[in-house]
């Protein structure tokens, strides 16, 4: 079961047709976490970034490739993870703790920032059918550094109260694919995945109640067909079940965000009592989200096809400077609240620096990246 292949295909099921751009991701995601043998960062896949201040940096991605940065992008330095598993999204509590996850219930947790790393071991239940632990594709801290929780498929939601070194398994039991969370305090949480599941945890994840009141969804599956010719053509309608939704973020415990497939971007200020779709005809497939902190920066959204998006006065906009130069999906970005430091990565060995908190980016050299592999 790999995440972002099950990704592609319920957006292709969506759309009904394979493009040459769609046939060159499949054809690069069909080989995620497969690969053995020497890393090489000008070229590996990167699915999840953290920054932790104006210096420090670290992403991560396929064949255990971890990344560092403590000069804010201007060189990195390539750790060694002790896996060759791909490792999925990083966070760090502070310059020296962290904590990634990864494919097959990969969990490494660090206390020297990086340069050594333990592998925490995890023993869910498994169903007959499951030769692995569940993937873990996502994870949040809570308002305590201690509390964390990640989720995954089959309903996989995990559950630590000390940093990472232990987790308690706190699933769903049953069969659906969660691809993010977010906890905006130690108690309150939500996560997002297939099904157009969205879920609210209001007891630091013992129960989750599901939330389905979104309003100004698209009639059709193809939101770019007027009625008429949706009617014309047969395409079905399209009910929230449909979704395939991959983020969830939250600025605080009543704003947030969640992404998915054909450009869904869904906004609610209730704490998600009610979501509302927000409408972009230019959008792609939305891959993550990063709500700003209140009055420090703006909002931000990534996606396929170089899909770099900025919230600016209420509006959406892509930055088509970034989509011009970056012919592959972007997985994820994150810049501290107020900061202007910034790191987002996606594939082909994609690393995007801003030091002027989002508004432009800056490719890194894949030749810096290339002199990695050979330090």
């Amino acid at each position: 079961m790999r995440y972002l292949l099950l990704l592609l295909l319920s957006l292709l099921s969506v759309s009904g047709c394979l493009t040459a751009a769609d046939e060159e991701v499949l054809e690069r995601l069909n080989s995620l976490g497969e690969s053995k043998g020497p890393i090489f960062p000008d070229r590996e896949d990167y699915y999840g970034v953290f920054v932790l201040d104006e210096q420090n940096a670290w992403a991560v991605g396929n064949r255990g490739v971890i990344l560092h940065t403590a000069d804010a992008g201007q060189t990195f330095t390539q750790l060694n993870s002790g896996v060759e598993r791909a490792i999925y999204d990083v966070d760090f509590a502070d310059a020296q703790s962290g904590v990634a996850i990864g494919q097959d219930g990969l969990i490494l947790k660090t206390d020297d920032g990086g340069q050594t790393w333990k592998q925490i071991p995890l023993a869910l239940p498994l169903e007959d059918w499951q030769v692995a632990q569940p993937h873990m594709f996502a994870l949040s801290r809570g308002a305590s550094p201690n509390h964390i929780w990640a989720v995954g498929p089959v309903g996989a939601i995990i559950h630590s109260a000390d940093g990472g070194e232990t987790w308690q398994n706190q699933s769903l039991g049953r069969d659906v694919t969660l691809n993010g969370v977010s906890f905006a305090s130690d108690t309150e949480g939500w996560i997002a995945g297939e099904f157009g599941s969205i879920l609210r945890t209001q007891d630091g994840g013992q129960t989750w109640q599901e939330q389905k009141n979104v309003l100004n969804l698209p009639k059709f599956t193809r939101p770019d067909l007027s009625e008429e010719d949706a009617i014309a053509q047969r395409v079905p309608r399209l009910y929230l079940e449909d979704l395939f939704l991959i983020d969830v973020a939250f600025r605080n415990p009543t704003e947030g965000y969640v992404t998915g497939e054909s450009g869904i971007l869904l906004h609610t200020v209730d704490a998600g009592e009610t979501w509302t779709r927000i409408p972009s005809g230019s959008f792609n497939t939305l891959l993550s989200v990063l709500p700003a902190a209140s009055g420090q920066g703006a909002d931000m959204a990534t996606g396929i096809l170089g899909t770099l998006a900025r919230e600016e006065n209420g509006d959406w906009r892509l930055l088509e400077d970034v989509r011009t130069h970056v012919l592959t999906w972007i997985r994820d970005v994150s810049i501290p609240g107020g900061a202007s430091f910034g790191l987002a990565c996606g594939g082909k060995g994609t690393i995007l620096v801003t030091t002027d908190g989002g508004k432009e980016w800056k490719r890194t050299a894949s030749e810096r990246l290339a002199r990695l592999s050979q330090s």
